[in-house]
């Protein structure tokens, strides 16, 4: 994910997933510092998992938020970390998801993060329908 943008860029956050068979059989590489990087315990993310995270990221809900709560075009990991992020499993079915569709337009992206957010509130509210008002 890249760290910088300008003024005049249309989007903040803009993510992407780096395919490690790239480097063919390179123990390591070296990532310069415009960049972010998700790892798990410094382990590569699962394909699924990690399409999943970069969908999510390029939604235009999550750029629009970013920029209500970030007046910089500096995308630091303090910032990634307050984002409310879609369970694992839900990131791993988006990445599935988008493996499926091919190439994606920003409207599919847009519609499916909806969809998402649109079913953890109706869990959210279903749990909490039974909870008795004091």
């Amino acid at each position: 994910m890249r760290r910088f943008s300008s003024k005049e860029e249309r989007r903040r956050i803009v993510a992407s997933v780096v395919d490690p068979a790239v480097f063919g059989n390179a123990e390591n590489i070296g990532l310069e510092n415009h960049l972010n990087v998700f790892h798990n315990n410094k382990e590569p993310l699962s394909k699924a998992l990690a399409k999943g995270l970069a969908v999510f990221l390029n939604s235009t809900a999550i750029d629009d938020n970013f920029r209500r709560f970030s007046g910089h075009t500096q995308v630091n990991a303090a910032d990634l970390k307050l984002i409310k992020y879609p369970s694992r499993k839900a990131l791993i079915e988006l990445g599935k998801w988008a493996d499926k569709q091919g190439e994606l337009t920003q409207d599919m992206i847009d519609e499916k993060v909806e969809r998402i957010a649109e079913y953890k509130r109706s869990l959210k509210a279903f749990h909490g329908a039974g909870k008795r008002i004091a």
